[in-house]
Order: C-alpha cells, then structure tokens, then sequence
C-alpha cells in the first residue's frame, strides 16, 4: 500500500488502485500521522489541529470514528498508542519519507539530479484537497518550506556547475509559486544575468520590488539589492577584498551532510553565525577551513580568519581593523563595526572557547557570517546555528586516511581502531607513511593494546593525547574532572545517569556530565544515556589509575556491580535489558567470580527467551569458571544446567549431552531430586534430538518418576510434552497425542502459556501426521497467537512452517507460500538456520 501527502492526500492498493479516504477532516487524521510517520500524535494536539483549537463536544468521539474509518481502509498500520495515534509505514511506502531521504542524499553529493528526483515526488502543494478547506496549515506550512528548501538548494547547485540557462525556466515557475522569496528571487536574478539576460535580471528585480513593496510594505533586503547593484555595473563588488582563509585541506573526507548544513546556515540576509562543536581532533577546523572556500564566493568583499586558542580576542579585533586598512587604537569596537556595516564579509573564529572572546568580532553588514570552532557549544551566542561533528564512517575514514598514507589495503580494523577520530586517523596514516614496510593491519595490531594505544597515535608534537589533555584541562571544578575519570572504568559501549551515580557515588552527577557533555568529553546520543569516545575513555581510564587509588577503583567498579544486580533481581523490562545487555555481560567479564556468577543467572532467562544462543553460552561459561574457582559445587551445576541448555538451543547436542550429563553427577551430589529431576529430562531432550530413543525414554521415565514423587505436576506435564515427543518419533503417534492432552490440560490450570503453546504446537503436528488437517490448522493458529503474545519467536517460525505444510497438504498453495515466507523472514531475523533454510527449500518445493 502506497501514501502520498506531497500534492492531495491519497492512498494506493498495493495494485495502484486509488482507496476512498472519507470527508476532509477524515483524510486530515490520517494526513497528520504520515507527516510523522512511527511518531504518537496525542488525541489533543489532533483534535486542536482538526478543529483549529476550538473542538465542538463530540470532537473526541468524531476523532474515534474517523480512526475507525481509516483503519478499514489502512489495516494495522494505524495503531492506537498512548496517548494517541501513530502510523507505522514502510518509508519506501509513502513519499514524504521518500523525498526527506532523496534531499539527505541530495545535501551530501551535492547534485541538481539527486534535488530534482527529489522534487519530481511533489504532485502539487503538500495537502492539496486539505489545504484548500483551510484544515493543517501548520502542516502545509512545514511541509512547504522543505519543498522550498529543496528549490532553493537545487537551484544554487545548477548555479554553481554555470547551468544557468537550464534552471532558468525552473527559478521562473518556482518563483511564481514563491513570490515572497528573496533567495529565489536573487537566483533568479544571477541565472538571468549569466545567461546573458541582464535586462530581464533587472525587471525581476523590480518586480520583486513590487511585490513585496504591495504585499508587506518592505523593500528588498540587503543581498538582493546588492545583486541589483552588479548587474548594474557588470562586474563583481569588492575587487580589493581581504583573503585571510588558510589554504584547503587537501587530504579532507566526508562531511557532506554535515557540509551543507554549514553552507545553507551561512546564506542569510542577516549576519548568519555557525558554530561547529565537537571533542578534541573530530575535525572542526578542517571542516571549517573547507567550508570557508565553498562559500568564500558569496562574500565579495573578503574573507577574515584568526585562532583564539590564546584566548585574546582583544589581538585579533586590532589584526582585523588593520586587514581592512585601519590602524589599531581606541574605539576599536565601535571602527570594527562601523567598516563591517556596508561589506559583506565571511568572517572564521578558530578554537573559540566562550561567547564573549567573539561577540566584539561580529560583523555588522547584512549577508556578512561568522563561522566558529569550538569545544564548547556556546549556547550564549544568540541567533547561531550550530552543526554538532561525530566520528567518521568506515566509508569517510578510509579516504582521509589514504589522503596521508597512500593506498591503505584491509583498513576496516585500523579505523575502528582510531574510533574514526579524524586526528587518528591522519596521525596513523602519517605513521604508515613514514614506514612504508608497515601495513594498516600491522598498525592496527599495536593499537590493540589499549594500554599503549594513545602513545601509539603520537607523532612528533602532534599526538591525540595532547588535544584530549586541553579539554581536560578546561574542565571548571575537580568534582566535574573526578567524575569524567571515573566513567574510564565503566565496561559498556554507553552507560545511564543512574549507572554513572553508583559508579561515581555522585547523587547530583548528572549535574557533573551535561558539563562533561558541554565540554564534548561525553555525549549524549539519546536522552538520559551518555557515552564516551573510545580513545576519550582510555585518556579518562589513564586519567583515573594516575589520580584515583586502586582502593577506590575497586570500591566503583563494585558499587557498579551492585547498581546491575540490583536492577536485575527486580525483573527489569525488556526495554533496560536490551539497553544495558552489553554493559551487563562486560560488567560479568569484570566483576568478583560471585558476581559472575550473578549475573549468568540473572540474564540466562532474558538469553534464552530471546534465543541468543551465543552469548547465553559465553556468559554460563564465564559462571562455570568462577564457581570452580570458589568450589562452588550448586552454581557449577547451574551453570552446567544453562550452558547445556544454550548448546541444545544452538543445534550442538553432543555439548549439551556432556554438560547435562555432568550436572546430573553434581546434583545427586548435592541430593538435589528438583535439579536432578530437571536435568534428567533436558537429557531426555537431547538423547531424541540424536534420536538415541531408548535412552531418552529412560532419561524422561526417570526425570517423570521424581517429578511425581515431589507432586510437581507442572514440571510433570513438560516432561509428558518430551514423552510425546519420542513417542511421535517412534511412530506411535496416538500415544503421544495422549501425552499432548494431558499437558495441555495441566498446564492450562497452572496458567502456563509458554507451556500451554508448546503443548498446543505440538498437537498441530501430531493431527497433521495423522491426516486431520482442520484440527492441525486450529491447533496451529491457537499456537501461533501464543507464540507471539509471549515473544518465543523460534516456536513461532516452526508453528510458521507447519501451518504451511497443513494449508499444502490440503492444496491451498498460496496461503501455504505466504506461510513459508513470514517463517523464512522470521528465521532470518532471529538468527534460526533450521528453519530458515527448512522454510527456503518448502518454497522451492512450491515453485517446483
């Protein structure tokens, strides 16, 4: 199904049929959740936007109807989340996203082709059939002014490869559509002119004039005069400018987006500041210096440049005034403002630490900018935009770095070695350069030592260390600086503010790390967690074994310890353990063996409901090891019990039959009969998965026998779910139906879903065996919901797969195709080889 916003609201059948959407305010609702796709709109804010902010009293319960409506046409696309509504749309379904992900693509390259496939998705205003009753004009609007933007863009990048004659037909139609528009209509201007038009450059200008002298009572603003004015005089103004940029730098990679952010925030009337941010050696000034000479063209009267790391702006306002031909002495400010007012000046401000060293240095004049580096986001400088700089791409990496070296062979490790930091990277390239015998594997061996990595990515007086120590010596008071020590010993890729106050025993730390965020020593890539560079959590690690004592390292890392298995006890939702899975199993790889074996025991449950397989497993060996090593005889049998279970589920049944086997001595060791009874049975499992069947009646007869004698009827019915499974096996499949019912009947008493499901799955499988496919395709959709509603998506994939089989058994091909394909995409995502390669070979068998 197809949605379309960018013109009339519409939506299409998946065969290009167009769908009736109701009255206006109908098509409305479903307008406003595709102009946030996968966002909840709040039932006020659509029924403020519905009714303008004077909702009548049924406006709630029109709104329900309208829902109502829309969801026969949509599907469950449009699901109810508190506290409203979201639309969750494939982004290759609905133009909006189409176009926003074309203009991203576009901001990077650079090309009017990528602008124009970008463009040709608008069929029209945005909200069209809307927008004429009146209802979203804050939404048009929006919607409006990316369309605008895209022009604006395109147009500028046909100017700038000298297509002038072909975008002026374009800037003639988009003027028209935009007549208040200053940019478009300077554009216009500058295409007419270059195509040898200079009269009609004039007449456009004049009536821009008109219009906007008609319709706002303003004249046109300093830029567009200015355009006026060379056109006049056939030449470019300020032929004597002033040109202080630093040469490019050649060996620069990357940044398109982050480029043309740059370039569109210095195109003003007004005088546009920007701000680049970033930690120390991310590549500001490289990326300002590059910036400056794209756009030194559109500052006719010169361009000025000056480093502040001194911190004395008082030097660089007299070097400016002598630049423009006056000499240093009173007043400066008031002469640097007065020569600024009629010019139009790029002017860069390196290693800025404070708003206050650059508010003297701002020009005055109309369409001047002022582009900034700094350390700090220097929120206190009203009016700038700011364009934040991360770690380089595998893809923008690789390139600087052979811009150094040369050609680089098998440079993926290095990079991530270097953690994309710029300054790395032309430091390692340099290296490689200096050494020609070496390779970028074998650099990247020696900086996998992390305790020489920093002293490895030094060369002469330019090292990552030194830039790292002059943010840290910035930092305003010792608590601040205590903290960003501490968070070197933290083990995970990223860690939560409650995490950094049990580490930091910190109530108010996170005070401390939106300083440490200002600063650019930490960041915060979504609200409330925060992260450090890897080579800014060895300096802090360095840091903090030179300042803190061993005594309180340990005291941190098992405070830490303590905050991760507290909050595990507490059944954490899904949510934190999927956030903090990483820092949890680090934490186990660093923590007291007790510890260790904590926390395999809290998060085996989590793994294997999940059916990670391979970090179940590694975290059970980590347990077994430390519970040797204390003698720990019970948690060594748990962690068997687990690690064989990890090995069942990862299909290496040879490995769960020995740790099985060997926690099965250690709990009649401990006369443990529950544990005993439990690993009996999961022996039962793996003798069937070899089809050793005698044995596996044995092991499950046995495990059966102690679970009555405990009057455990719950873990009696799962172990009668096995029986029917070797009885299933070994042909007799009447009595392992029997043993299916008997399950299902006890573990439905005990309100056991998970079990209830595989009891359920397995029935389906028996009824299809002996040929009543009706009854099997009940049973396998009874089973499905459960599998889903308790998230076991192994049992779902196969319950998947033997639907499919039940709907070809009874020739209905296409429902078994649609079957097959929801398994295989399923199994692919969880990882599940079995029944992603059973579910591509019942496909192929269909087609054959």
């Amino acid at each position: 199904m197809e949605f379309r916003v960018l013109g009339p609201v519409e939506c299409r059948a998946d065969d290009g049929a167009r769908l009736g959407l109701g009255p206006p305010k109908q098509r409305a609702v479903l307008a406003l959740l595709l102009a946030q796709p996968g966002r909840v709109l709040p039932v006020d804010r659509l029924i403020s936007a519905l009714w303008d902010g004077a909702p009548p009293r049924t406006a709630l319960k029109n709104l329900q109807v309208y829902v109502y409506q829309l969801r026969k046409i949509v599907g469950p696309r449009l699901l109810s989340r508190a506290p409203g509504y979201l639309m969750s749309v494939d982004p290759a379904d609905l133009d909006l996203t189409r176009f926003t992900g074309l203009l991203d693509l576009a901001r990077r390259e650079r090309t009017p082709q990528r602008y124009r496939e970008a463009l040709a998705l608008w069929r029209g205003p945005a909200l069209a059939d809307l927008a004429a009753s009146g209802l979203l004009r804050g939404v048009v609007a929006q919607l409006e002014e990316l369309r605008l933007a895209a022009r604006v863009e395109c147009a500028e990048a046909e100017l700038d490869l000298g297509r002038h004659v072909e975008v002026v037909a374009d800037l003639g139609e988009w003027v028209r559509e935009h007549p208040l528009d200053e940019r478009l209509r300077e554009q216009q201007m500058i295409a007419l002119y270059r195509a040898g038009r200079p009269a009609e450059a004039l007449a456009a200008y004049q009536e821009c004039r008109r219009v906007l002298m008609n319709e706002l009572g303003v004249e046109p603003g300093e830029s567009l005069r200015r355009t006026q004015a060379e056109v006049l005089r056939a030449k470019p103004v300020g032929a004597a400018a002033i040109r202080q940029l630093p040469p490019d730098v050649v060996t620069f990679s990357g940044r398109g987006r982050e480029l043309g952010l740059v370039r569109a925030r210095l195109r003003q009337d007004r005088v546009a500041v920007c701000v680049i941010t970033g930690q120390a050696g991310i590549g500001k000034s490289a990326l300002a210096v590059r910036a400056a000479h794209e756009v030194a063209p559109g500052f006719p009267d010169g361009q000025l440049c000056a480093d502040l790391s001194d911190g004395a702006p008082d030097r660089v306002l007299s070097q400016f005034l002598s630049a423009l031909g006056e000499r240093p002495g009173d007043e400066e400010a008031l002469r640097y403002r007065s020569l600024t007012a009629s010019r139009r000046l790029l002017v860069v401000l390196d290693n800025v630490a404070t708003a206050d060293q650059v508010k003297r240095l701002l020009p005055t004049g109309p369409g001047s900018a002022v582009l900034i580096t700094s350390r700090r986001p220097l929120t206190a400088l009203h009016g700038a935009s700011h364009v934040k700089l991360g770690a380089l791409s595998l893809e923008e990496a690789s390139p600087l770095l052979e811009g150094v070296a040369g050609r680089v062979e098998d440079a993926a490790e290095l990079v991530r070695r270097c953690g994309g930091l710029p300054l790395a990277l032309r430091i390692a390239g340099a290296r490689l350069a200096a050494r020609p015998q070496w390779t970028a594997p074998l650099l990247a061996a020696r900086l996998a030592d992390e305790t020489r990595r920093l002293d490895e990515l030094g060369l002469g007086d330019v090292a990552v260390r030194s830039a790292f120590e002059v943010s840290y010596a910035e930092l305003g008071s010792p608590a601040v600086a205590r903290v960003f020590r501490l968070l070197g010993l933290l083990p995970g890729p990223d860690f939560a503010v409650a995490a950094a106050r049990a580490l930091t025993d910190v109530p108010d730390v996170e005070d401390l790390l939106a300083e440490l965020a200002a600063a650019h020593l930490v960041e915060e890539p979504v609200p409330g967690r925060f992260a450090l560079h890897d080579l800014l959590r060895l300096f802090a690690r360095e840091r903090c074994r030179s300042s803190e004592s061993s005594e309180e390292r340990s005291l941190a890392r098992e405070r830490l310890h303590k905050h991760y298995l507290e909050a595990l006890a507490d059944n954490p939702a899904d949510l934190w353990l999927a956030e903090e899975r990483d820092n949890l199993i680090a934490a186990a790889h660093q923590a007291s063996p007790a510890d260790t074996i904590a926390f395999a025991a809290g998060l085996s449950w989590y793994f294997r409901r999940r059916l990670e397989v391979a970090d179940w497993a590694a975290l059970n060996t980590l347990a077994l090891e430390a519970a040797r090593s204390l003698g720990d005889v019970r948690a060594e049998a748990l962690a068997l019990k687990e690690l064989g279970a990890a090995c069942e589920r990862g299909f290496r049944f040879a490995e769960a039959r020995q740790h099985w086997t060997a926690a099965l001595a250690l709990a009649r060791r401990l006369h443990d009969r529950q544990l005993e009874a439990v690993t009996l049975n999961n022996l039962g499992i793996v003798h069937w998965r070899r089809r050793d069947l005698p044995a596996a009646l044995g092991s499950l007869g046995a495990s059966l026998m102690l679970r009555e004698e405990l009057d455990d009827s719950q873990g009696a019915a799962y172990v009668r779910t096995n029986l029917g499974l070797v009885h299933a096996a070994m042909g007799d499949l009447p009595a392992a139906l029997g043993c299916y019912e008997e399950t299902l009947t006890t573990l439905r008493a005990c309100g056991d879903r998970s079990g209830e499901m595989h009891a359920l799955a397995n029935m389906a499988d028996t009824h299809r065996q002996l040929g009543s496919l009706d009854r099997a395709l009940e049973l396998a959709e009874e089973a499905l919901l459960l599998a889903r509603s308790v998230g076991d998506r192994q049992i779902e994939a196969g319950v998947l797969l033997d639907r499919g089989i039940v709907h070809e058994l009874a020739g209905r091909r296409e429902p078994a195709r649609a079957s097959y394909t929801e398994a295989a995409e399923l199994s692919r995502r969880i990882g599940f080889r079995w029944g992603e390669s059973e579910a591509a070979r019942k496909l192929a068998g269909l087609d054959a």
